[in-house]
């Protein structure tokens, strides 16, 4: 999410009361100062914050275990590699370098673990995370894996807020450095453990038929 919190997830007992978050924080810079960002909030886990399968998100298990789950693409499930390939075709319909879409999957891998969340820190939604309370759109908007990725990459016409195409330089930008310049997350350096990962999903999933 964007002031949201990609930070590592610790457990007590069951789930810690620390969630990881993603998402709409990025789309700060437009509306908020840095300054006025907040911390992210801790929330008590629940059943509804618990995914249907063995699919790890970062609010059901640490940011260890996630890596460790998930090293290769055969180890995803097929909606992960779905979603990964919805955010690749957006990336294809809108011209992006492969290094951007790189820089998108890596987000969505650590914002949250490639699943299309309807939950999340504070109002955190969706792959990226992202926040309505911070103009990233509707509800309904985040949950659709197109709009959500058009507004990652900036190339969403409804939305307000700076994506990945509005970041000065961010081509010469490593790419968890980039991921961080969208998303503004508390724990900016967790984005480029996934960018072998991503690399590979790009490379194996490079046929996607674009989408405009």
């Amino acid at each position: 999410m964007s002031t949201q919190s990609t930070r590592p997830v610790t457990r007590t007992g069951l789930i810690a009361a620390t969630v990881l978050s993603a998402g709409a924080l990025a789309a700060a810079p437009l509306l908020l100062p840095s300054s006025a960002q907040a911390a992210p909030s801790a929330e008590p886990t629940t059943a509804a914050s618990q995914t249907s399968g063995s699919a790890l998100t970062p609010f059901n298990a640490t940011d260890t275990e996630r890596i460790e789950a998930y090293t290769t693409v055969a180890q995803l499930s097929p909606e992960q590699v779905e979603n990964a390939r919805t955010i690749i075709a957006v990336g294809r319909g809108a011209d992006i370098p492969d290094q951007g879409i790189v820089i998108a999957l890596m987000t969505a891998m650590q914002e949250s673990s490639m699943l299309n969340l309807d939950y999340g820190d504070r109002d955190s939604l969706g792959l990226f995370q992202q926040r309505p309370a911070m103009a990233w759109g509707t509800p309904e908007d985040i949950m659709d894996p197109v709009y959500s990725s058009k507004s990652f990459y900036g190339v969403n016409p409804e939305g307000p807020n700076p994506g990945l195409l509005q970041i000065d330089g961010w081509e010469s930008m490593a790419p968890g450095d980039a991921a961080q310049a969208v998303q503004r997350s508390a724990y900016p350096d967790l984005y480029a453990q996934w960018e072998e990962l991503a690399r590979d999903l790009l490379s194996q999933n490079g046929d996607v038929a674009p989408i405009a």
